[in-house]
């Protein structure tokens, strides 16, 4: 072992201890808080009115779908999983149509899929600023840390005219928690399974004229899970089972941060957000090999840095300039590091220092009115961006990028007919100007019924390492790649009601698609020990999606859906690796809301191909999780209920059935896991 990886144990170590002093201080300034207050809920409580006898009426009454545009969007509030444990990468895959390529297990790396594109096809935003890799194009979703996040909206089916290059598939946008006029503090801490500890505090509230939020997330985990080697169904190959193995060099440590600042200025409002994070892990790497370690790698190690800035500027009425002005100003930054000493003393050492940079600006604007019995929303967005490279082994690399887009929202007849015509110019440098044309219709027959459908086209330059990937023996780039260009449709319905006999919160999607991708861009072997990026031909993905939800009563609610989809490489008629050909969700809640639930959840993953061929085949599963929470501020009568506004004390069991879960061939993940927590807001 290289002195290098036993100067980890210790430096984990302390890593560790300083998490914990982090929290106990954090727990120790909460009870501060609460003796504070005690005084206060020790007062007699007001006299209450007296019970009023509850009639309970049941049949049918019509909801009201929101105004919206013709995309199908998913909005996930992540207040409402309050008292679970769970994190944006489980959260992500829960929602129609999104799947989500998970290589190992709590904190490692996570890509998204939206009805089934590449993670490079997916735009992933935060506060308005892209978090995609300037390298790769995708977007490592676990670096997000739950708890300083407010929300997100997930957009399926391509994103042109507001995500711009690269939302071939679709675009997710996460927003940090918002700052509060009331002072709001929050704390949460969870530990369980393989040395997995994470706690997240947040603080929001105003101080003068100044709003403002401020929060930190750590996790660690030791990642030392046992798995089973890959179950591989080849029918021209025999399986031969072999032995479990431990995840070796699997630790993990994060830390992230967020800070958002605003103030009223003239007609506007001035907001600055930045979220930072920071991640020192192991790369045990495939589990492709023979031997006690299955071609593990003992020793290599990685460390990134990434830092989101964005200064903005928004106006809500500028008279005839506007009805809705906002104006950004964004920075980016990522630096990422690599070490690996090698396993035998005839492996080359490797070491990897690479940084970018981005610089962007953003505007955009609308105006409301009306004209020929229409009712108009015109929307107008330009974006600028300029990407930086700067890496240790290759030349620097810089590429600038932008776009100007316009989008009309035209009702009539009340806005039971909605017509989304839209155009955006794309321009990237060195592969010249695109432009796509985006068309949205909407029929609204009933208050409740909405039917609605789109056509677009979308486009994504090559990444960074698709083009330049210096040449390292077994991959190397393409700098002779051509853009993705796409065609989408889709058309669904969308049914809410509000109350039908028992049931109340009914909504019911349902809908198709279709993507053709020309010029796909795949990875692809150009000799046996060697793969380099091709553009393959036209890629096509057909599919369906449907999803239902409702409550009975208030101690009971479901959430379901399904979608299935056929992802071929036209020009062979084979399968693209990576997309499972199906997947399906049931979650079941039992409990009174804001007081104790009960959830019980099932995950099945149809077959995944993973192999360019389509003849190899990851196995179809079926996942089953549960967890329980109790709001102890709720349920205690009230001399005992503790001066807060929530506390909430959960368990999680993951994996109950304990069954091999992998997405990709040679990344395993865990079986059986569980985690117990608690949550505190005042």
């Amino acid at each position: 072992m290289s002195r290098r990886a036993e100067d980890r144990g210790p430096k984990r170590e302390r890593s560790r201890l300083l998490f914990q002093m982090a929290a106990l201080l954090v727990l120790h300034g909460a009870s501060d808080s609460f003796a504070q207050t005690t005084a206060d809920t020790q007062k007699p409580a007001p006299s209450k009115e007296q019970p009023v006898e509850e009639i309970v009426v049941t049949g049918f009454r019509a909801g009201v779908l929101a105004p919206s545009p013709s995309a199908f969007t998913s909005r996930i509030e992540f207040d409402d999983y309050q008292g679970e444990r769970t994190s944006v990468t489980e959260l992500l895959s829960e929602q129609v149509g999104v799947q989500v390529r998970r290589f190992g297990g709590p904190g490692d790396p996570a890509e998204v899929s939206i009805r089934g594109s590449t993670g490079a096809q997916v735009v992933v935003k935060l506060d308005g600023v892209r978090m995609n890799s300037v390298l790769t194009g995708g977007t490592d979703v676990s670096q997000l840390c739950l708890g300083l996040l407010e929300g997100a909206e997930i957009t399926r089916g391509g994103d042109p005219i507001r995500a711009g290059d690269g939302s071939i598939g679709g675009s997710i946008s996460f927003q940090t928690r918002r700052p509060s006029p009331e002072t709001v503090n929050r704390v949460e801490v969870s530990g369980g399974a393989f040395g997995t500890w994470e706690a997240d505090v947040q603080r929001s509230g105003q101080a003068g004229p100044v709003e403002y939020g401020v929060g930190y997330c750590g996790f660690v985990s030791d990642g030392d899970y046992r798995f089973a080697r890959p179950e591989i169904q080849n029918p021209s190959v025999p399986s031969t089972p072999r032995p479990d193995l431990i995840r070796i060099n699997n630790h993990r440590s994060r830390q992230s941060g967020n800070l958002s600042l605003g103030t009223d200025i003239g007609p506007g409002h001035l907001r600055f957000q930045d979220y930072l994070t920071y991640t020192s892990h192991g790369v045990p790497g495939l589990d492709s090999g023979d031997g006690p370690l299955g071609g593990q790698n003992p020793f290599a190690h990685a460390w990134s840095t990434h830092n989101l800035a964005r200064l903005v500027y928004s106006v809500d009425d500028l008279g005839g300039w506007g009805n809705g002005f906002e104006g950004s100003l964004h920075h980016r930054y990522q630096r990422f590091a690599f070490d690996d000493p090698g396993v035998t003393a005839t492996d080359t050492p490797r070491s990897i220092l690479t940084e970018v940079q981005t610089l962007g600006a953003d505007l955009e604007n609308h105006w409301n009115f009306e004209i020929w019995n229409s009712s108009l929303d015109w929307t107008v967005i330009g974006d600028f961006r300029r990407d930086m490279l700067t890496d240790a082994n290759a030349p620097d690399r810089a590429r600038n990028l932008g776009g100007l887009a316009t989008e009309i929202e035209a009702g009539w007849l009340e806005d039971r007919i909605i017509l989304v015509p839209g155009v955006r110019l794309e321009w990237v440098e060195g592969f010249g100007e695109t432009w796509l044309p985006t068309l949205g219709l909407v029929l609204a027959p009933l208050p409740w019924l909405r039917i609605k459908g789109n056509l677009q086209k979308t486009f994504r330059a090559p990444s960074f390492d698709e083009l330049y990937l210096p040449d390292q023996g077994f991959i190397r780039g393409n700098p002779n790649l051509q853009p993705e260009r796409a065609q989408n449709a889709d058309a669904g319905v969308v049914a809410r009601v509000s109350q039908l006999g028992p049931f109340s919160d009914l909504r019911l999607e349902g809908g198709v698609f279709l993507q053709e991708v020309d010029d796909s861009i795949l990875w692809v072997n150009v000799s046996p020990r060697t793969i380099e990026p091709f553009n393959t031909g036209r890629a096509q993905v057909r599919g369906y999606e449907i999803s239902l939800s409702f409550a009975w009563t208030r101690f009971f609610s479901v959430t379901a859906n399904h979608t299935g989809q056929d992802a071929i490489l036209e020009s062979t008629g084979r399968p693209l690796p990576g997309r499972a050909q199906s997947e399906s969700l049931v979650r079941v809640r039992v409990g009174e809301k804001g007081r104790w639930k009960l959830i019980g959840e099932m995950n099945r993953t149809g077959k995944i191909p993973v192999s360019p061929s389509g003849a190899i085949l990851l196995p179809e599963r079926i996942v089953w999780s549960a967890s329980a929470a109790l709001n102890c501020a709720e349920v205690f009568p009230a001399g005992w209920r503790p001066p807060v506004e929530a506390l909430w004390l959960y368990a999680t069991l993951n994996n109950i059935s304990d069954i091999a879960v992998r997405d990709a061939l040679f990344f395993p993940q865990p079986g059986r896991n569980g985690y117990l927590g608690a949550q505190i807001t005042w």
